[in-house]
């Protein structure tokens, strides 16, 4: 993986080289490339927020439905 992310994703997605390391280039290297760190620790809080929540709201339907019965 020494190429560097081109302009054309497709070019670059699909030039033979193994796509798990793409893979793991684009969900890991994204905090490295050095812009924009506080909108992107932003953006990781607040989807761990929306997924708390959502876990949070299923345990609560979960258990009004088992309460009822």
């Amino acid at each position: 993986m020494t190429k560097k992310l081109k302009n054309n994703f497709d070019q670059w997605w699909n030039d033979g080289e193994n796509k798990f390391k793409k893979s793991l280039y684009l969900f890991l290297g994204w905090w490295d490339d050095g812009n924009n760190k506080l909108l992107k620790a932003i953006f990781i809080s607040l989807a761990v927020h929306f997924m708390f929540a959502i876990f949070w709201f299923l345990f609560i339907g979960f258990n009004y439905i088992i309460n009822l019965f």
